[in-house]
C-alpha cells in the first residue's frame, strides 16, 4: 500500500470515526482535534512508520500546504458558525479584541519571550507576533461541544469564535515589522 492511499484511508477513517462517534465526543474532553492529531502521531515516522513526509517530497512544503488548507477549513466553519451580522453587531468588542488587547499580547507575550528565553529583542518580538493570534482551529475545540454549551455563554463563544477568525490576518503586520527589523538596519527599516 502506498503512502497516498495510507494517508488517505487514515483520513476517511478519521472522519468517518469522528462523524459515528460525535455525540461522545462533544460530552468528552477529547476533542476532534486532538483525536487527529494523536492518529497523526501513531501512523508518523515516530511510532508505527505508515507516513513519512520525507518519501514524498520537501516535508516542510507538504506541511505548510496542509496548514494552509487546515486554517482555510478552520476559518470557514468560524465563518458558518457565527450569527448572521454577527462582525456588524458587535464591532466594538471585536475592535477592542483585534486592536489594544492584540497588541498588549504582542508586546507582553514579544517581552516575555525577550526577558524569559534571552533571544535578541526583534526575534522575541517576531514570537511573540506568531504566538498572539488565537488559532481558529483550536478555539473552535473550545468553544464547541456540549462542555462549552453548558459552561460558556453564547455571547462569550461567539466573540472567541469571531475573534480567531479575523486575528490571523490582522497578526501580519506585526510579523512583518518584526521581519523588517531583523533584515535591516532600523534607519532603513523604518523608512520602509
Amino acid at each position: 500500500m502506498t503512502a497516498l492511499n495510507v494517508a488517505l484511508a487514515a483520513i476517511g477513517g478519521l472522519i468517518l470515526v469522528i462523524g459515528l462517534f460525535s455525540e461522545p465526543l462533544k460530552r468528552s474532553l477529547l476533542s476532534a482535534t486532538i483525536l487527529a492529531l494523536l492518529v497523526g502521531i501513531l501512523l508518523g515516522p515516530s511510532v508505527f512508520g505508515l507516513l513519512d513526509l520525507s518519501e514524498w517530497g520537501n516535508p516542510e512544503a507538504i506541511l505548510e500546504q496542509a496548514s494552509r488548507l487546515t486554517i482555510a477549513v478552520g476559518l470557514m466553519g468560524v465563518a458558518l458558525r457565527l450569527p448572521s451580522g454577527y462582525v456588524l453587531s458587535r464591532w466594538r468588542s471585536l475592535f477592542v479584541l483585534l486592536g489594544p488587547v492584540m497588541l498588549f499580547m504582542w508586546l507582553s507575550s514579544g517581552l516575555l519571550t525577550y526577558l524569559i528565553l534571552g533571544l535578541p529583542f526583534w526575534v522575541a518580538m517576531l514570537v511573540g507576533a506568531v504566538i498572539t493570534p488565537t488559532d481558529p482551529v483550536i478555539a473552535s475545540t473550545i468553544v464547541t461541544g456540549e462542555v462549552a454549551e453548558q459552561n460558556l455563554p453564547a455571547r462569550v463563544r461567539n466573540l472567541l469564535s469571531g475573534e480567531s477568525g479575523a486575528n490571523d490576518g490582522l497578526a501580519y503586520p506585526l510579523v512583518f515589522l518584526a521581519i523588517l527589523m531583523l533584515e535591516r538596519p532600523p534607519g532603513e527599516a523604518l523608512a520602509h
